[in-house]
């Protein structure tokens, strides 16, 4: 797409390339292949909005942007992309203030709302985040009416190598967003937090369905936010009473974890029971859990449907939504993602904390603080990436054979690429095949380069391809999309005290966080007094 400006209009905007002139005296520019871009500079062109375009290098960040640009948090704004049940909306937030949730869902008219991931930012704005234009984004739209106040404020433009320099009251009309209050009180903004914990299960080792399901989540948010991911080896108890079992399963998801997540930036890693504070904080929550919350619990609810009587259920697995909640809780995250099956874990959580809340309102701590327990937020994905198993029957499980592991030995994962299904009405190579339902290109999607997997679907349609070799291409693109990770994980399982320092630097983080929540908890409900001595380390 090609924009066209006046001479004069282009000596306006600094940074533009010139690429020749037409015979109308109008320059023909060029612009970087953004599209939202290109959609943002020809609207303010149209509305004669007046403006300044900076340019930079590639930026992806918020806090990268306003250091770039030398100024404070309440000039830059940030357009923020949430989900309702009923659909898409965005927030023009400044960006020293922190969103009240449930402002947005009152505006929003909606039941539930969640921040969405940087994969659905991109699908819904064609932008990652860090950059995204405010123009424009084809849902409805509000402005914090504090940005208002402002004489200039400094947003994306859908490209990472500009910034827009804009007068709040000309953003209006370039969005034709409503001015809102959308600000939680009293809360100066810093960077959205998200908890999430995995239980070392069956035998700890994970495969190419977690990997799509869970890890590459978590690796996107690590872009964006404040990740704190545990090992919940405590949460393995009720289920795993053999010393080794226990021991191999934790040993192996925490390599495994490691080596998939690669850079730890923004990421606190550690292993639940490194961190006391959450067997102690299960303790004090056990006081304000009633007994009928705990026997709605699904897992609770599932071992009855299983003819196992109430009285050999072991209190490990009653009490697990307490000690759920006193993971959640410690930590004062945002958000904690979970599938849609998952909900009710954060409904218990949410109903445990306001009961404390309740009780003991921290006004009394002179904090500030509305409250000692902050209700965290369920985030769940629109699309969760669930995986076939390569029998293309069920979802893929290391409990029903049908995985592709990660980490196992070549030869191992080469033998369960080439048994996986195809299509089975194909009986010579010449055959037209089978598109859909097809596990190997269900995979390629995934892991296979773009260009190359749509030739091979065209060639397989017209029966010019066999099934060898498109699972060897498959293969092939296993080893090279976790060619670092196998890499990674070989040098970690090699090396047990750099596991060691890993595991030591994020429990000494996490203990700092959880310690100060757990100073106000004992405050509040009056363990700590005159008398008292203790601190946390």
């Amino acid at each position: 797409m090609t924009i066209r400006y006046k001479t004069d209009d282009l000596k306006k905007i600094p940074g533009i390339k010139i690429v020749n002139f037409t015979s109308i005296e109008e320059i023909v520019v060029k612009s970087v292949d953004y599209p939202k871009f290109r959609e943002t500079v020809k609207a303010l062109k149209d509305k004669k909005i007046p403006h300044e375009l900076i340019k930079h290098k590639p930026i992806k960040t918020v806090e990268e942007g306003l250091a770039f640009l030398g100024i404070k948090p309440d000039q830059g704004v940030s357009t923020l992309i949430f989900k309702t049940e009923k659909g898409l909306g965005a927030v023009l937030r400044r960006d020293d203030h922190q969103i009240d949730l449930e402002k947005i869902k009152k505006i929003f008219s909606a039941e539930t709302i969640s921040l969405c991931n940087p994969s659905e930012v991109f699908k819904a704005t064609g932008c990652e985040i860090g950059y995204v234009s405010a123009y424009n984004q084809g849902f409805e739209m509000v402005i914090d009416k504090t940005i208002l106040e402002k004489d200039f404020v400094f947003l994306g433009t859908g490209s990472p190598e500009y910034d827009l320099k804009i007068r709040p009251k000309d953003l209006v009309t370039l969005t034709n967003a409503k001015a809102m209050d959308v600000v939680g009180k009293g809360v100066i903004r810093e960077k959205s937090r998200i908890l999430s914990g995995i239980t070392p299960s069956g035998d700890g080792t994970l495969h190419i369905g977690n990997y799509l399901g869970a890890v590459k989540q978590f690796v996107e948010f690590a872009k964006s936010y404040d990740c704190f991911l545990f090992i919940a080896d405590l949460h393995a108890l009720p289920t795993i009473q053999n010393r080794q079992q226990l021991q191999k399963n934790t040993e192996a998801l925490i390599l495994n974890e490691l080596a998939l997540l690669g850079d730890l930036k923004n990421i606190t890693f550690f292993r639940q029971s490194d961190v006391p504070l959450h067997a102690e904080l299960q303790t004090i929550l056990n006081n304000y859990t009633p007994l009928g919350l705990l026997r709605r619990a699904h897992a609770y609810k599932d071992k009855l449907s299983k003819d196992v009587m109430e009285d050999e259920i072991n209190l490990g697995l009653f009490n697990y939504p307490i000690l759920m909640a006193a993971d959640i809780l410690l930590y004062k995250p945002d958000f904690v993602p979970v599938g849609k099956d998952q909900k009710q874990h954060i409904e218990i959580c949410r109903d445990i904390a306001e009961r404390f809340n309740k009780i003991y309102p921290s006004t009394s701590l002179g904090t500030g603080k509305t409250q000692v327990l902050k209700l965290p937020q369920p985030y769940i994905p629109e699309e969760v990436a669930v995986i076939m198993g390569t029998d293309g029957k069920r979802k893929m499980a290391k409990s029903l054979g049908n995985v592709i592991s990660i980490f196992e030995d070549e030869e191992v994962i080469r033998k369960q690429v080439m048994g996986t299904y195809t299509d089975p009405t194909r009986i010579r190579v010449t055959d037209p095949g089978h598109i859909e339902g097809n596990m190997v290109f269900v995979y390629l999607d995934f892991f296979g380069d773009k260009s190359s997997v749509e030739e091979l679907k065209k060639l397989y349609r017209e029966g010019k391809v066999a099934d060898v070799e498109v699972k060897n291409y498959l293969f092939k693109s296993l080893m090279k999309a976790f060619k670092e990770s196998r890499a990674r994980y070989q040098e970690l399982k090699s090396n047990p005290q750099m596991v060691k320092e890993i595991l030591k630097n994020g429990a000494e983080k996490a203990k700092k966080v959880a310690s100060q929540t757990m100073k106000e908890v004992r405050e509040v409900i009056g363990l700590s007094n005159q008398y008292s001595f203790f601190r946390y380390s």
